[in-house]
């Protein structure tokens, strides 16, 4: 097993699990549910990104044997840069598993003894060791990724930065699902015209209570902030959509929901989809 929270009562239980995204759902056949496992770590102090590298590249291998096997859709090692979190040194990076059920596989024994031989015990050990003494968990959550869309090359080495925004709704049992989609069809205008390079919505399933403070998460993939500044491209003479009817999509937005924190993240680390 991989994670446990102490002092925060939260334990999950995951066999040879292995760390993770929300962009997997680019690698997605048409009605496939996939749930996104978001596991937060923290450095210990005077460690730095490049001490968790090592650590996080040997994840992503065995990740990328579950991948290979179908039983994960995808693994990714996100770096925080900016945050609206009061709270700037709770996590410092989060890796993401995504997988077609709530009840994730890992690789097959059969693939972990191609990795490490007959030593699988052993060297499992020693990297759980290294993983709580360079960057522990402190946090996880499970998400359900109910929508996106995503231009036809989309992957991690052409789409380094993330905004995530975890929202709620402000008046509790808002009916919600026509505005989200029309927010796609703008991202997927968006995407179209090279300003986005991917967008999905995701639900939260566990934990999910009201102390949470955020139920939804929207995300939009970006190769520079310039379009999170100019998301129908006013600047271009051509813009996506006119100004007025813009300006009233983004007024019902922040009608229907509070954005209880933002935050931007690069991408470090991935696995490489399943082959055909």
């Amino acid at each position: 097993m991989r994670y446990s929270l102490p002092k925060t009562g939260l334990f999950l239980l995951v066999v040879f699990l292995l760390t993770s995204g929300s962009l997997a759902v680019a690698q997605m056949k048409p009605g496939q549910k996939a749930y996104m496992y978001l596991i937060y770590h923290k450095l210990n102090p005077g460690l730095t990104i490049q001490d968790a590298l090592p650590v996080e590249r040997e994840w992503r291998k065995i990740n990328q044997a579950a991948v290979d096997e179908g039983k994960l859709i995808g693994w990714y090692m996100t770096v925080k840069q900016f945050t609206s979190n009061p709270n700037q040194t709770e996590y410092d990076y989060v890796t993401r598993i995504v997988s077609p059920e709530m009840a994730m596989k890992g690789a097959s024994p059969e693939a972990m003894v191609r990795i490490y031989g007959d030593s699988v015990q052993a060297k499992m050990a020693d990297l759980q060791k290294r993983d709580r003494m360079t960057a522990p968990v402190v946090k996880i959550e499970i998400w359900e990724i109910t929508d996106g869309t995503f231009g036809p090359n989309f992957a991690p080495d052409n789409t380094q930065t993330m905004v995530v925004e975890r929202i709620k709704r402000r008046t509790p049992g808002a009916d919600y699902e026509g505005l989200v989609g029309q927010v796609k069809k703008l991202a997927e205008q968006r995407v179209a015209q090279n300003n986005l390079t991917g967008w999905d919505f995701s639900t939260l399933v566990v934990p999910n209570g009201s102390e949470k403070g955020y139920e939804f998460s929207i995300a939009q993939y970006v190769t520079s902030l310039g379009a999170i500044a100019d998301p129908v491209l006013a600047s271009s003479g051509k813009p996506i959509m006119a100004a007025p009817a813009y300006k009233q999509l983004r007024k019902q937005m922040d009608q229907t929901f509070d954005v209880v924190r933002q935050e931007v993240y690069r991408f470090m680390e991935y696995t490489s989809p399943k082959s055909n």
